[in-house]
């Protein structure tokens, strides 16, 4: 029997990964976002195409998805409450920003569900870049819950760890043909959750879900390494008039800043987690692999949201806490955070916000009140200082002006 799922978000990556994948599994989709445009405009065109592309071979394929339905969670909220609590599988592809919501629409679903005497296990696969992903949900959940209805979310609702990790972009301007939600990745057919004995044991869990264990720690090692490659490497090449990764990741500037802050937050990482150490090859590739074409991104949209990316838990100064908690100086990250301080861009509401504040305050207090720094705490206060002397020594600003 096809399994129904509700994905929640339908912005790149639920489209573009989470669409796909259970869309070639034979699943029953609905589409849930609070977008009205977006909801009112995948309904009418129907369908949407997603272009995968091997990013080592340049091989690529191409998916329609079609046959979904399309639910606006704020105008169209009863029947998207209705529809998870009938689905078999809830998928979410969210920002941050998001998760108070849906954790609000979630245990309403919950209350519904537990209402209707429904004691089927219900899956809820948790996809955002977010280190701390499951607890959040978990106790937010449970915060909005009385006990009768936390004793039920124990015995039939089963929060899952997810990575959603293709890289889900809109396409070039020549590929901009009359599908106005066509996406563009690279080709990853997998999903990766959180193993479990009562997944496993579901008749009709998705073919595409992959398996693994203690995934907690591997979103940490997406978003502490991965993640802040693409963010040093972009606020670097942008200050240095670049657009693209493609171009970013050949500047010898933004590749080499790419390139010794991953090798910072892995090491930090890997001592915090137990983790191998990598080999010259593997430390080299999450910088060579945007040394192509085929999947190549805005380096606008890679920055986009500052403040969110300069938050303590985030790509950035997470990773930064990470390594200096272990003993590994962040030089590189704390001088990429001090970049992304100097960033700005008049069209991205958060980098006007950030450049207001650091106009009222100054670097220093701009840093401690954005990534949450406490100078009182050893490993805070060296990457608070690391990132306000590297602030001034990029920007050639005097640090003995009063007005500083």
């Amino acid at each position: 029997m096809r399994e129904s799922v509700v994905i929640i978000g339908a912005g790149r990556s639920g489209r573009g990964m989470l669409g796909e994948l259970y869309y070639k599994d034979k699943a029953r989709i609905t589409f849930a976002d609070k977008d009205a445009g977006l909801t009112a405009g995948l309904r009418k065109q129907g369908y949407y195409t997603v272009k995968m592309s091997n990013m080592s071979s340049g091989e690529s394929r191409e998916t329609r998805v079609e046959g979904f339905q399309v639910l606006n969670t704020v105008t169209e909220h009863e029947a998207y409450i209705r529809s998870m609590c009938q689905a078999d599988f809830i998928s979410t592809a969210l920002m941050p920003d998001a998760f108070d919501q849906v954790i609000g629409d979630l245990a309403e679903m919950i209350r519904m569900r537990m209402a209707a005497g429904n004691e089927k296990m219900l899956f809820i696969t948790l996809g955002a870049n977010y280190v701390g992903l499951y607890e959040y949900y978990d106790s937010g959940l449970r915060a909005r819950l009385n006990p009768a209805e936390r004793a039920y979310f124990d015995r039939c609702i089963r929060l899952v760890m997810s990575i959603v990790n293709r890289k889900n972009l809109l396409p070039p301007e020549q590929e901009r043909t009359e599908d106005a939600y066509r996406v563009i990745g690279d080709d990853k057919p997998v999903l990766r959750v959180e193993d479990s004995e009562e997944l496993c044991a579901c008749p009709n869990m998705p073919s595409f879900f992959r398996l693994e264990k203690n995934l907690s720690a591997a979103m940490v090692v997406k978003i502490w390494t991965g993640n802040l490659v693409q963010c040093s490497m972009a606020f670097v090449a942008l200050a240095h008039g670049l657009t693209r990764s493609c171009e970013a990741a050949y500047h010898p500037v933004a590749s080499r800043y790419a390139y010794y802050a991953a090798a910072e937050g892995y090491n930090g990482v890997a001592r915090e987690y137990g983790l191998p150490p990598r080999t010259a090859e593997q430390a080299r590739e999450p910088v060579a692999v945007f040394r192509t074409r085929n999947v190549d991104d805005s380096l606008f949209r890679i920055v986009r949201e500052p403040i969110r990316k300069l938050g303590r838990n985030d790509r950035l100064i997470g990773p930064a806490l990470c390594a200096a908690k272990q003993g590994i100086l962040p030089y590189y990250i704390c001088r990429s955070c001090a970049y992304a301080y100097l960033y700005q861009n008049e069209e991205d509401p958060q980098s006007v916000a950030l450049q207001r504040l650091l106009g009222q305050k100054g670097i220093y207090a701009a840093v401690r009140e954005v990534s949450q720094l406490d100078p009182e705490v050893v490993e805070e206060k060296l990457v608070l200082e690391l990132i306000v002397n590297s602030y001034y020594d990029i920007s050639g600003q005097d640090p003995l002006r009063e007005d500083n």
